[in-house]
This record gives C-alpha cells, structure tokens and sequence, in this order.
C-alpha cells in the first residue's frame, strides 16, 4: 500500500493527505453469510430474475466452449438499442475491469478525481504509474485549469453520496476543455432521477469516455457485467489491453437477454419515496445525520460511537452495512445504507433504537 501512495502527488488541493489514504482504502463488503437484510449493496432490491434464470439454465450446455472472445454479440445487441455502432462498446468483467483497462491504456497520465468517490479510479491510476491530484467537485473548474490533468475521472451519480451532476453542467466542461478526456462512470444511473449523459453523447464529444454497469438495475453483480462507450479510436485503444474471453458466456448471454426485455419491476419513484421514510425514520432516532442523496443510497453521520461497532452489532442480527467513516477526510463515523423493502428497512430502524439504548447504558 505505501508503494501506491508513494506514486501519488500529494498537492494543496484542498484534499488533505488522510483524504488519499482513504480514497485507496474503501472499498464495499465482502461479507459471505446468510443475512436478513443487506444494506451494503447498492443494487436494486426487488428484481425478479425468475425468467433470467430460466433462459440462463438453457444457456448452460454453451459452455463446453470458450465465450466470444470480444463479446462481439453483446455489443451489437447494445449499439442496437442505443442508436450506435458496435465498435463504440467495449465490454468488461464487470466495470472494475473497463476501469483498469482505462488506467492501463492512458499510463503515466495526469489524472484529476473528484473526491470522496469509488476507491478504484485511485487504485488503477496508481498501479499505471498516474500522476494522482484529488480535488471536491465544488472545485473542479479552478483544479483543471490548476493541475492540467489529461484525465478526470468522475461518478455519476456519486459512489458514496448519491451526488449528481447536472447534465448540462458537465456538457459545458466537455466543451469547455477539449483537450482532456473526461472519464464518467454511470454505473448509478438507473438509481436517480437527474437526467444522465445519454449513450449518444459520445458521438458531440469525442473527449467523453461512458462506463455503465448491467448489474446493479438487475441484481446480477455476480456475472460481471460492464461496458465503455466512447470513440472508435479510444475504443481501439482501450481494447489493446483486453483479456481475450474476460466476459463468460452467461454474462454475455445475460446482458444480450436484458436488452431484449421491454419491461421489468423496477420502480424507481416508490424506492425513492421508501427511502424518504427509511432517512426519516433514522432521523427520529436522534443519533444520526442523514447527508442528502438523490439516489435510494446515502450515507449517515454518527453522533455517538462508532460505525465499526455498529456495524459488528447489526451483523449480530444477520444485518449488514457499509462503514464509510474512510470515505470522509477527516475521519467522521459514517455509514452508507441503501434502502431495502419497508420489512427490512423497518428492522434496522427497530436494531439502531436498540444499539441507541445500548449506548446509553
């Protein structure tokens, strides 16, 4: 870890140095046992994969061969839907894959991120020999004209915080500096209301770099399933560092069937009024901060105690949460939570008065 940190310049950009640590050290739970609720996981909560499954099994007996070995039939079922041509897509074992394969492909770049965000653009730069500045996006403007990155990377909506980004907002940066490539994950963007960059928007600005995710609306983060969208030529040169047969046959299979599904159960507008009442519900309880988000999503600021301890007493109960207290520079308890169906959310709500009473004692 110090050989990571090493490569990354630290700078006065208003991110102080326990900033950078922490941007390298989150990362999302990898708890393995049965649960009764799990509020870790930011992905839709109530998907029906009954009939995914189904044609799934039929795909099984397929795989007594090796996939496609650039998953050329997944990016035609989505230049398709989305208006573009199949050379503009690049599919990943998920977007942690298209992450890296950026990071590799640009090495040795300037890379501005806009923190607090996803631990792994700072990790990918870091190990492609990136020079690293952080910056708050209230400061992004004023930290591009300052550092010159070649790259920004960008989450949208935000990983932790559920932060959106205008879109026309971010149209006015692409203009604004065309000689940088700016990198907007949208791995989210099923999960907020904000008018999101659409896949098209490659074709206006040849500095943009799309990366989406099939999983996190689905419910499938198991078979890895991501893509990039972005010129041919940038294509072109992000394939260059592909891993042939990266993507399995059933994640091609999955993403090719979900193209073709016209309707699911996704119902973002209840989630979001379910969240309301989850954050007010929390609120009531007098130990906690709710931070605002426009995704189902959000963090928490603890009053008393600690996330950590929070966290080992809810995973008593078969409750899992996310401790976030390293997404925060100065070291605040927090924890992130994405809401569930009202029984679960319902029980942690009943699990927090109870760790609030145990405090107290």
């Amino acid at each position: 870890m110090d050989t990571i940190i090493n490569k990354i310049q630290y700078t006065t950009n208003t991110v102080p140095l326990q900033g950078v640590t922490a941007c390298l050290n989150a990362h999302g739970d990898d708890y393995q046992g049965t649960l009764k609720a799990n509020f870790s996981s930011n992905v839709w909560h109530e998907a029906d994969n009954t009939d995914l499954y189904n044609h799934l099994s039929t795909i099984l007996p397929k795989t007594i061969r090796y996939p496609e070995s650039e998953a050329q039939s997944l990016k035609i079922a989505l230049a398709e839907r989305y208006a573009l041509k199949p050379s503009q897509f690049s599919i990943g074992n998920g977007s942690i894959d298209i992450i890296y394969r950026i990071a590799q492909a640009f090495s040795a770049k300037k890379s501005l991120i806009v923190f607090p965000t996803f631990s792994e653009y700072s990790k990918a730069c870091a190990v492609n020999n990136h020079t690293i500045e952080l910056c708050y996006r209230e400061n992004l403007s004023i930290s591009i004209d300052i550092h010159q990155p070649d790259l920004v990377w960008l989450c949208n909506p935000n990983n932790p915080d559920g932060y959106c980004f205008d879109r026309k907002e971010l149209q006015i940066l692409f203009y604004t500096y065309p000689q940088v490539t700016f990198i907007i994950d949208q791995s989210f963007i099923d999960f907020s209301l904000q008018e999101a960059l659409a896949p098209t928007s490659i074709l206006e600005f040849p500095n943009l770099i799309l990366i989406h995710s099939l999983t996190k609306r689905f419910t499938i983060p198991g078979l890895r399933i991501g893509y990039v969208i972005a010129y041919e030529s940038i294509i072109h040169q992000l394939d260059q560092y592909k891993i042939p047969w990266s993507v399995n046959t059933l994640a091609i299979e999955a993403g090719k069937y979900i193209m073709r599904c016209k309707e699911d159960s996704f119902n973002l507008k209840a989630w979001l009024e379910e969240r309301n009442r989850l954050q007010e519900e929390i609120s009531k309880i007098g130990l906690f901060k709710i931070i605002p988000s426009q995704t189902p999503f959000f963090l928490v600021t603890l009053l008393k105690g600690k996330a950590a301890d929070l966290k080992a007493f809810l995973l008593k109960e078969d409750i899992l949460i996310r401790v976030a207290t390293d997404f925060d520079n100065n070291g605040i308890e927090m924890i992130r939570l994405n809401t569930l169906s009202p029984v679960q959310n319902d029980l942690l709500i009943d699990n927090l008065n109870r760790w609030k009473q145990s405090l107290s004692r």
